[in-house]
């Protein structure tokens, strides 16, 4: 072969391929952990939304309480004050025909079930589910006029199950 003739040797060619094939691999390696780590970060921060989400939901209610009763530690009863004619609320008198439990159970709603759904249920049976994959829900009395509240939400990711436990230390009833 003569030196002025254009073109490659294959040695050459076979080290510019590896170069490449090393490149594609690492990049390819780079935005799997990528992908990975979009997902944990998602999933977890849907699993905290999730917690906030419906620690809020009780703790709206529980706020605007005439009483509150622990069933069991996983159960609450929320009793409102009697509503008049014009909408505002009779701190005097507890309204015992609205009064609503929070609770775990599974996707029918029943209490007493065993599940990760979280239901607000009348006493009239009418109960409406709020999150699921909730793994945990504890109530704990603080004062007569407080609770403590604790909620654990989980949620699958590539890599395993994120959890997060949210804790509202005391919850004072407005209209105790």
């Amino acid at each position: 072969m003569s030196r002025g003739s254009g073109g490659y040797t294959m040695l050459e060619a076979l080290i510019a391929t590896s170069i490449m094939a090393f490149v594609a691999a690492s990049a390819i390696a780079m935005m799997i952990g990528s992908a990975r780590c979009f997902d944990d970060t998602s999933v977890q921060a849907f699993t905290d939304t999730d917690a906030a989400i419906a620690m809020q939901m009780i703790v709206n209610d529980v706020r605007e309480a005439k009483s509150i009763k622990i069933i069991g530690g996983n159960r609450l009863r929320v009793i409102f004050p009697k509503k008049t004619d014009l909408g505002y609320y009779d701190r005097h008198e507890p309204d015992m025909a609205n009064q609503i439990d929070f609770y775990l159970s599974d996707e029918t709603g029943v209490p007493g079930h065993t599940g990760t759904w979280l239901w607000k249920g009348k006493n009239n049976g009418n109960r409406q589910p709020l999150k699921k994959d909730v793994s945990d829900l504890s109530f704990e009395p603080d004062t007569a006029r407080s609770v403590k509240i604790t909620i654990v939400t989980q949620n699958r990711a590539a890599s395993g199950t994120k959890e997060t436990q949210l804790t509202e230390r005391v919850v004072y009833l407005r209209n105790y």
